[in-house]
């Protein structure tokens, strides 16, 4: 499946480590990639919006994951 969203930003979306480590902290990173990414222009609004979705589920799963 081919995506729109940014190498870089799918990259960190994707280290769990880290994500598990620190999820305010990591999600907090990826809210900043998405929003210098629209700056940029490199994406649009919709791609914005679901970045940032994404970016907040991880930080919820990563909560979970912590509790477990």
């Amino acid at each position: 499946m081919e995506t729109d969203l940014p190498q870089a930003w799918v990259a960190e979306l994707h280290d769990r480590v880290a994500l598990t480590a620190d999820p305010d902290g990591r999600a907090a990173v990826l809210n900043e990639m998405a929003y210098a990414a629209r700056r940029r222009r490199d994406i649009n609004d919709d791609t914005l919006a679901d970045m940032l979705e994404l970016a907040e589920a991880a930080r919820l799963w990563a909560l979970e994951c912590a509790d477990l």
